[in-house]
Parts: C-alpha cells; structure tokens; sequence
C-alpha cells in the first residue's frame, strides 16, 4: 500500500520545517543576548531536538509513506528507527512539560528563581539535560535491547509495528502511563492553573505580576503547548479507550492517528517562528525588499526597451 496523499502533505512540511529550524538557529547564533536569555534555554533545546528528528526520523517514515514499507527491510533498521522516534517523541513531552512549570514558576515566583548561581543550575541545566537523556536509554533497553521478549517486525506496518515489551503489561502500561500519559495531564494542568492565575489577577487588578512584561512568554507557551495537546489528544485517547475494554475501537483509524502525531516535529518550527515577532519582521522585510528590487529593474528606463528587443532578435 502506497500513501500518495501522507508522502506528498508531510513532503511539503518536511521542506519547510527545515528551513524555518536553521533560520531560527541562524537567528539566535547571532543574537547572543537573546540565545544566552533564561526562558530561551527550553525553547531551543526542544528546537534541537525536533531538528534531529527532522533529519533522521523524518526521511525514514517519508521513505515509507512513498514505498508502502521499510526500505531497506532490516531488524536492526526497524529497532533503531522505533528507538529514534519514540525517544524523540518523549523527550519532546518531557521538555513540554518543564517548560509550562518553568513558564509558570518564571512568571509568578521570577525573583526567587533567579537568586543564586546553584539555583540556576538546579531549575535550569539539570531538568534539560534528563529531559534529553532520560528518553533515549530507557529505550534503549525496550526497543534495541529487549531482555523480556524479543523483536518481531512488520516492514510493511509503520514503525515496523509495536515493539514486544508493549504486549508486556507492566512495561506497556508503565510505558504509556509514565512517558505519554502523565506529561500530557500535567501540561494541561499547568496551563488550566495559568489561565485560572491570569484571570484572577486580571480580576483583582493585582500589580504583583507585570502581565505586559510577561504577555509575549505566556503567548508562546501557549502557542506550542496547544499543538502538543492538538495532535496528542486524539491518540491518547483511543489508546485509552481501547486499554479500557474496546480493543477495537477506531482500530482502523489509529494508522491515520499515528500519522497525525508526525506534524508535531513539522509544525514546531513555523509555530516558534510565529512566536518570535522580531524574526518575522526581518523575514518579512527581506523577502519586500528583495520584490521592491526586483520590481525596479524591471521598471527602469532601459531594462524593458532591451527585454523587448532580445525577444524580438
């Protein structure tokens, strides 16, 4: 089976997402006083990350999308490619979730936070780094590594199919609940607690937090966070729904799902482009100039008399 329609869409999203990936990264490496900004560190370690999937996870599903399988069939493509995607997709949730907390906490308790260079360690470096880290080697040990169960690959399914410790049921539900479930409750959580804060304060007209100073961070936490949730929701959900008792609930549609959850890294980069107002100004500005320009060589005195003659001779 050949997916026409998903290899052509995630195609165009794929080109696009890369470009706007290294345009950002452009941007901060030559903005050090903007890169070097505290609630700046979280954005573009998840940037980073979903780079990397981009370029490794990515043309693998496209290459399938287009060919209706795995190619070239190997286990150990399949083992790493599960490995890879599953890593990416959980360090993302994990870096979504101390995000909305370090969100939360900079704008209402900023000052406590900042005090101190072990302070800065501690709720700044360390929760990055096992956000990174901590995906990757537990799957390891599931996937590529499988000491309960082995391995057995469908080329012909996406992701090769589910690998053997999901059919366990402590390492599947553990899996799902830990690594899925959760980040995704307290991402919704934190941001119900934030609305709630922000009305009540809007209410009370309390000065204690300067909402115009913090309004631009709120936004764009707001912004990525709602993409998380949008393309996440759905597959949790039948996920659950068929945990519960209902196996074969929308068992059709999951493939459609899981696909669905791919436009998570393809859509990123556009929705943090859209955040960052400065950089599309400066987008937004070259590409007028560069049309001014080209409208006023092609308007000037002697440019369209000689046009013309080429094409006559």
């Amino acid at each position: 089976m050949v997916y026409n329609i998903e290899f052509s869409l995630a195609f165009i999203f794929e080109i696009q997402a890369v470009i706007i990936s290294i345009i950002i990264f452009l941007y901060f490496a030559q903005k050090p006083d903007t890169r070097l900004k505290r609630h700046h560190h979280s954005w573009l370690a998840l940037l980073i990350m979903n780079f990397v999937q981009l370029i490794l996870d990515l043309p693998i599903a496209l290459s399938f999308y287009y060919r209706g399988q795995l190619w070239p069939e190997s286990d150990s493509l399949c083992s790493w490619w599960v490995w890879l995607s599953f890593s990416c997709d959980t360090a993302a949730l994990f870096l979504m979730v101390w995000i909305s907390i370090e969100r939360h906490l900079l704008v209402f308790h900023s000052q406590i936070l900042l005090q101190g260079r072990w302070k800065k360690w501690i709720l700044n470096i360390i929760p990055i780094f096992i956000c990174l880290i901590w995906p990757p080697i537990a799957y390891l040990n599931l996937v590529v590594f499988p000491s309960q169960c082995t391995n057995t690959w469908d080329f012909h399914t996406l992701l090769c199919g589910p690998p053997c410790y999901t059919f366990t049921s402590f390492l599947g539900i553990y899996d799902f609940v830990f690594n899925v479930c959760i980040p995704l409750f307290i991402n919704i959580l934190v941001n119900f607690l934030l609305i709630i804060r922000i009305i009540k304060g809007k209410v009370s007209r309390q000065q204690a937090v300067n909402w115009r100073r913090n309004r631009k961070m709120i936004l764009q936490f707001w912004a990525i966070s709602t993409l998380h949730l949008a393309l996440w929701s759905p597959l949790v959900t039948v996920s659950l729904i068929q945990m519960s008792g209902m196996p074969t609930f929308m068992a059709d549609q999951y493939t459609t799902l899981e696909y669905v959850l791919y436009y998570m890294p393809l859509l990123l980069p556009i929705t943090c482009l859209c955040a960052i107002p400065e950089l599309v100004t400066k987008i937004y500005g070259f590409f007028r100039k560069t049309r001014i320009h080209i409208v006023t060589v092609a308007d000037a005195p002697g440019t369209r008399h000689a046009i013309v003659n080429n094409l006559q001779n």
